[in-house]
């Protein structure tokens, strides 16, 4: 019979990629990793690993066995968090991954609802990229992942995933006052040829976005600054010195009259998620930190989709 923690070990770090990576999850050292592997190897009769240079990868068997696998950890995951669920107190810490955005206007607002119902509910909150929260997810470092992707996003029905659809928002490009692209009721990624771009840093998934849509109308954009908050980027086109192009619920909602707010056309939709793992639907904190989730960001989605801004009146 094959050893369910190497099993596990052999899961983490098909997610992870490297003995490291695991031993740092898992609270060993990497010598423990890779001599577990070796024996779970050694056990199943078949080569799970091979070396490419200096890396170590997965073979197809090594692949094919965390298929098989994968569920049955799942389900014995599940049969333990399951013992408690004629315990009806919510007690414990839930651990959550989200963007910046959604991270201020939904999650933490959901969070605070809570703490007078579930006093013993704690949590610990983490603003990450989508690209960086599932891994955590999937190697069980974190219990929710909220994500975002623009045009067809990623595969997120995978593994142990549970795909829960929270809405959508839109592309608004943000534009001084006074600059002629405040005149138009809507604005194309054509117009923003001669632009001077205020745009986030490469590792975020906004960017590559935007330059795909300039390359593909054929221009690369003029940036003018790199910036890690939406707010200072916002501050730049007050000033008068850049564009920048944001989701809606990223907008601030005092936003003055110097700053024009359009859609970005045609439609550039976001389609925002809730991801959970199947193995934890029945772990109360899991429950009940989802639901007040998934009912605020209804809410702030709702609203921010009749997002109207003072700075939306034109000028004569």
């Amino acid at each position: 019979m094959l050893n369910v923690w190497r099993l596990q070990l052999l899961v983490q770090f098909e997610v992870l990629g490297t003995m490291q990576k695991v031993a740092d999850v898992m609270h060993v050292s990497k010598s423990t990793v890779s001599q577990q592997l070796n024996l779970l190897e050694h056990e199943s009769g078949v080569t799970l690993f091979e070396r490419v240079g200096r890396q170590v990868r997965l073979t197809i068997a090594g692949y094919e066995l965390c298929r098989k696998v994968r569920p049955v950890l799942g389900q014995l995951e599940s049969i333990g968090n399951s013992l408690g669920e004629a315990d009806a107190k919510v007690v414990g810490t839930v651990r959550i991954a989200a963007f910046s955005s959604a991270m201020s206007s939904f999650v933490l607002p959901a969070l605070r609802r809570l703490k007078d119902p579930y006093p013993q509910l704690g949590s610990t909150v983490l603003e990450l990229e989508p690209n960086l929260s599932l891994p955590l997810l999937d190697s069980r470092q974190i219990d929710i992942a909220i994500v975002a992707y623009l045009g067809r996003g990623d595969n997120l029905q995978r593994l142990d995933r549970a795909v829960t659809p929270l809405g959508t928002d839109g592309m608004q490009i943000l534009v001084g006052r006074d600059d002629p692209l405040a005149q138009h009721e809507t604005i194309r990624i054509e117009d923003l040829a001669d632009a001077t771009w205020a745009m986030e840093q490469d590792n975020a998934y906004l960017p590559s976005y935007m330059k795909s849509l300039c390359k593909a109308a054929g221009f690369t954009p003029k940036v003018g600054g790199i910036f890690t908050s939406y707010s200072a980027m916002q501050e730049a086109v007050r000033q008068g010195m850049m564009i920048c192009a944001l989701p809606t619920l990223a907008i601030a909602s005092d936003l003055d009259d110097t700053i024009a707010v359009r859609p970005l056309a045609p439609g550039h939709i976001r389609r925002i998620f809730m991801i959970t793992r199947n193995s934890q639907r029945n772990v109360k904190t899991i429950q009940v930190a989802g639901k007040a989730i998934i009912d605020e960001a209804k809410r702030k989605l709702a609203s921010s989709s009749n997002l109207s801004p003072v700075s939306d009146t034109k000028q004569p």
